[in-house]
């Protein structure tokens, strides 16, 4: 537990840095990351659980380009990302060591309560070699999340928009199935 602490000051203070920037095209936020022999499991590739626990961390690495937010995060009410529902399809192992960036994308709908995170584990950009320059994919995590105050309340998803620039720039609308 500590580990992962660490690692998300971590992401925070890369974040506060080096902020994210939203693709404009594709509404993406690309995060590079490596697996380290801590992300390993026996069969020598990143393990399954390490997946989710790192797009945690692409998450946690935006967190300073909230805004107003943070302020809110910080206050007495406070603000708590709770994940509702994940589902991760896994394509390829990531190799102990190998870079890999996270490509996040972020929705909500008409309910106003969810938020729909898209993380695609891809290959770096730096290591596509001899290929159409197509990236591959190693796993796509789909998240269904809700943001609550410590009391419970709900904080619908059009009050953050609201509240920061980044998440209205990074954010689309869920098309109905």
């Amino acid at each position: 537990m500590i580990t992962f602490t660490l690692r998300i000051i971590s992401q925070v203070v890369a974040g506060h840095f080096s902020r994210p920037k939203v693709n404009a095209s594709t509404k993406a936020v690309v995060i590079p990351f490596r697996c380290w022999p801590i992300d390993i499991d026996c069969f020598l590739h990143m393990n399954n659980a390490k997946f989710l626990l790192n797009a945690e961390l692409s998450r946690w690495r935006t967190m300073c380009n909230t805004g107003a937010l943070v302020s809110r995060i910080t206050s007495k009410e406070g603000m708590v990302f709770l994940a509702a529902e994940n589902k991760v399809k896994y394509l390829r192992p990531i190799a102990p060591l190998q870079r890999y960036v996270i490509s996040s994308t972020l929705q909500f709908d008409d309910e106003d309560k969810w938020l729909y995170y898209r993380h695609t584990f891809q290959e770096h950009p730096d290591d596509i070699k001899g290929r159409d320059g197509t990236a591959k994919t190693f796993a796509i995590v789909d998240l269904k999340a809700v943001v609550k105050e410590q009391s419970g309340k709900t904080i619908k998803p059009s009050v953050i928009l609201k509240e920061s620039d980044f998440y209205k720039e990074w954010a689309t609308k869920r098309k109905r199935v």
